[in-house]
């Protein structure tokens, strides 16, 4: 019987464990090459009295950190961005990967999941020009489809975060 208990969890001690695995980000990365993009800066969204910060680096890298910044006067957000880069550097939902075809964008990164690893979902959505992009529908591994309209606006930032992370090679 005692043999038989020890069976059982060390065989539910497994499931768990392989149902903890982070799912794969539903892009590759790929350099980015083009411009219809500016990279040399943040683009931000502003809604509820946060702004969302998003930066894309040529690496095809895309730093976007799942919290937002309680501020809407773009000053504080930028003094902000220095403090909290040790936050975001640190984890793995704050990175992603993107690409640009035309004037389509796709964004793949990593979020939360109810009993188990992180989960990965894709953004996609329309570049405006180069200082505006809408996303408008999210993607999820389960194949469950969002639809929403997130305009981000572009805002020239010096220095950038480093877009050097553990979690993207």
């Amino acid at each position: 019987m005692k043999n038989s208990v020890k069976i059982v969890f060390v065989l539910l001690l497994s499931i768990l464990l392989f149902s903890c695995k982070d799912e794969d980000l539903l892009l590759s990365k790929v350099p980015y090459k083009g411009n219809e993009l500016r990279i040399d800066g943040y683009y931000y969204l502003q809604e509820n009295e946060q702004t969302w910060v998003r930066f894309f680096y040529r690496n095809g890298v895309i730093l976007t950190p799942y919290i937002g910044i309680p501020a809407t006067d773009l000053a504080i957000v930028d003094n902000s961005i220095a403090e909290k880069y040790e936050q975001w550097k640190s984890n793995k939902m704050c990175w992603g990967v993107f690409s640009v075809a035309g004037s389509i964008i796709q964004c793949s990164k990593w979020g939360h999941s109810v009993g188990g690893g992180l989960t990965s979902y894709k953004y996609m959505g329309n570049i405006e020009n180069d200082t505006t992009f809408c996303f408008i529908r999210a993607i999820y591994y389960t194949g469950r489809i969002e639809e929403f309209n997130d305009c981000y606006h572009f805002r020239q930032f010096s220095p950038k975060p480093d877009s050097t992370n553990n979690f993207i090679e």
